[in-house]
């Protein structure tokens, strides 16, 4: 493995291991900024979310109520060590909400990276 900045460089004919991976092959992967890389994503996510939510918010309560609470994480994601467990409670309210309003997408990407940095 050679290692250049924030790149990595994986060669080799064969590994073994746990992994049982096949013989041969090079494998090259950019190292990102971590979790502030993903809280950054994170915080992009859930400000898509409220612009999308805001154009429905009038006509609807689930969707004024899931525009509240996508708002108040939205503030919540802006500090600049968020609180975990007040970020997971908010969630916890929004993605019912979210789910009822088909934002899947939103959903599945918005947890996936909750799951990573809380």
């Amino acid at each position: 493995m050679t290692e250049s900045g924030q790149t990595f460089n994986f060669e080799g004919n064969s590994f073994h291991g746990p992994q049982n991976f096949a013989p041969g092959g090079s494998a090259y992967t950019t190292q990102g900024d971590g979790q502030r890389g993903e809280l950054d994503r994170l915080r992009e996510l859930v400000a898509e979310l409220v612009e999308s939510l805001s154009r429905y918010s009038d006509g609807d309560v689930n969707s004024a109520r899931a525009y509240d609470q996508a708002s108040e994480m939205a503030e919540l994601l802006e500090e600049t060590s968020p609180d975990g467990e007040s970020v997971r409670r908010k969630w916890s309210r929004l993605r019912p909400l979210l789910e009822t309003l088909g934002t899947v997408g939103s959903v599945a990407s918005i947890a996936g990276l909750l799951g990573n940095l809380f």
